[in-house]
């Protein structure tokens, strides 16, 4: 595969640490215009931390047209043709849900959660080739530094998460049971998502991750919209340079299982 946007070093990390971060994927006006639409929909004002009542308000809508489709940007499709294949998944057309952190109730340092680390797909029943989400990606609409409730990141569990789905065929395993077996296996390394408006965090569809708080002083907006690919993956590809680097990072991790 042609890469487009990142470098082979940028893919390598995808599949061994299960993530890669986009920068200026798309424009830091759209995110602000975002911003100003969800201040509305919440019925909070930027200007008013009295009234920011709740550490989490979660807009569940998936929404469309400006500004949330110009998210959707040739530079962002380009990054996904380098993860997923080009032509391999759907392009979306909407943007959502919106978990949205307020700053305030808990007190800094940043720590990594104790709770909530989860694989994401309560939607759909798993396998190992599941073609239902083909990428988690994470679109960052304010600045998120150190602290101010960036995802938090459990680096090369999509591994893990494989070889435990890979051992579940041919039945699979609901989104409960994928979340104990992947819960009895200690933490590698914790990283916290940060970034500023405009970048997008590229995640493997198999990354255990959660939400964190936000010990900040600014209110974090992001949406993590799912990815849906065409055809199952494709795990059994007669040349190498066939394989996305999705189905890549699987197929390395079921091959170090069986060293």
């Amino acid at each position: 595969m042609k890469l487009k946007v990142f470098t082979p070093s940028e893919i390598e990390q995808f599949i061994e640490e299960g993530y890669v971060v986009l920068r200026e994927g798309f424009p830091r006006r759209v995110a602000a215009e975002i911003r100003a639409r969800l201040w509305e929909k919440m019925g909070l004002r930027e200007d008013d931390p009295a009234g920011w009542k709740q550490p989490l308000v979660h807009i569940k809508e998936a929404l469309g047209g400006a500004p949330f489709s110009e998210v959707w940007t040739q530079r962002v499709f380009d990054a996904f043709d380098d993860l997923m294949g080009a032509e391999r998944y759907r392009k979306p057309q909407t943007i959502g849900w919106f978990p949205v952190s307020f700053p305030g109730f808990e007190a800094p340092p940043w720590r990594a959660p104790e709770k909530g680390w989860h694989v994401d797909g309560i939607q759909f029943h798993h396998h190992v080739y599941s073609r239902d989400q083909g990428l988690l990606p994470i679109v960052i609409l304010s600045d998120i530094g150190p602290g101010d409730g960036g995802t938090a990141i459990d680096l090369g569990s999509h591994k893990l998460a494989a070889r435990i789905l890979a051992e579940s065929e041919p039945a699979g395993l609901d989104i409960q049971e994928l979340g104990k077996r992947v819960a009895q296996h200690p933490f590698k390394k914790v990283v916290e998502a940060n970034g500023q408006a405009g970048d997008i965090f590229m995640h493997h569809p198999m990354i255990r991750h959660a939400r964190s708080a936000n010990t900040g002083r600014s209110v974090r907006f992001i949406c993590n919209p799912c990815i849906v690919l065409h055809e199952h993956m494709n795990l059994k590809r007669e040349r190498e340079e066939d394989y996305s680097p999705v189905e890549r990072a699987i197929v390395r991790a079921l091959a170090e299982q069986a060293k």
